[in-house]
């Protein structure tokens, strides 16, 4: 098993490379070069036969509802080699495997629903979705000052109110803290406890018992037309997640490992720098996820660090 998304990572890129480009042209998937796709697999046997010599070897495999197949049995303890193995046999099968909890397909979309949906995920901007129903609440001097002690200490309250003025907003407050701390690698170390449960896998789930999905795509931003998210606004949420995790792995090489209702698990391939690349995508998962349990400057400092995340948003 890999002890670490890196090792994962480090594996699946490897098997990518491994694999000759048809006619020497080969496609990008999730950072890694890999064989022209091939259509989905249609039958069982033929996926079995695809996924010999992996870990996912002797699992049953079984047709299930929107031309999916379910693979059962899996350890959730080995969650990461058996996508893995699934991913690298991708170019063969034609599907994209991603993990839910059993008994989680509820819908099968037709054909002209995956085209819309694809249509709406490479046109539709998602973060205004998102973010349309959250409030910027203004910050007086009793609340910048106890958010200040809280994470910064006594003596960076008179700067704070020196360089943001009052009133401000809760987003400003929070940016000025995440500026500070990249300017002053003193006070970040002393911080560090509270964003160090956001890298890596530690956030992630394990359950029981899960399955499988191997979707009939290789374009994982399309998962939404099987799964369900429950951070998914009304009216075009199901767009923009779909949108959002189309960027997400244009920019950084993110893959959806895992859909359990209320929770994604993604590995990414390329961190963001430091500063606004990484305020502006913690800004984005915490859009999508919105039940995290961390400051956006918390979030932004792990992403810069952490080969995978955790996206949360609870009823």
């Amino acid at each position: 098993m890999f002890s670490t998304a890196r090792e994962f990572l480090r594996a699946d890129r490897f098997a990518g490379d491994a694999a000759q480009p048809v006619g020497g042209r080969g496609l990008s998937v999730v950072g890694a070069t890999v064989r022209a796709m091939a259509a989905p697999m249609r039958r069982a046997k033929h996926i079995a036969a695809a996924l010999r010599g992996t870990y996912l070897q002797g699992h049953v495999i079984r047709p299930d509802i929107g031309e999916t197949f379910v693979v059962s049995g899996i350890d959730p303890a080995h969650l990461l080699e058996a996508w893995q193995a699934a991913h690298a046999a991708m170019p063969v099968t034609g599907r994209w495997p991603v993990f839910t909890l059993p008994g989680e397909l509820h819908h099968g979309p037709s054909a002209a629903e995956i085209a819309e949906l694809r249509r709406e995920a490479q046109t539709l901007d998602p973060w205004p979705v998102f973010t349309r129903h959250r409030v910027d609440e203004p910050q007086h001097q009793a609340d910048v000052e106890r958010y200040v002690r809280a994470f910064l200490g006594d003596e960076m309250v008179t700067p704070a109110m020196e360089q943001l003025g009052l009133p401000t907003t809760a987003k400003a407050l929070a940016r000025w803290t995440y500026d500070t701390l990249l300017a002053n690698p003193h006070l970040a170390a002393r911080v560090v406890r509270g964003y160090e449960h956001l890298i890596g896998t530690r956030q992630w789930h394990t359950f029981s018992e899960v399955q499988l999905v191997l979707l009939p795509t290789t374009s994982q931003w399309l998962a939404p037309a099987w799964l369900q998210y429950h951070g998914t606004p009304s009216g075009n949420g199901v767009a923009a997640w779909a949108a959002a995790m189309r960027q997400w792995e244009q920019r950084w090489g993110a893959a959806l490992i895992a859909a359990w209702g209320t929770m994604l698990q993604f590995t990414a391939q390329r961190q963001p720098s430091p500063g606004p690349q990484a305020w502006e995508l913690a800004g984005q998962l915490m859009a999508v996820g919105g039940s995290l349990q961390c400051q956006q400057w918390q979030l932004a400092i792990a992403l810069t660090r952490s080969d995978a995340w955790f996206l949360h948003d609870r009823p």
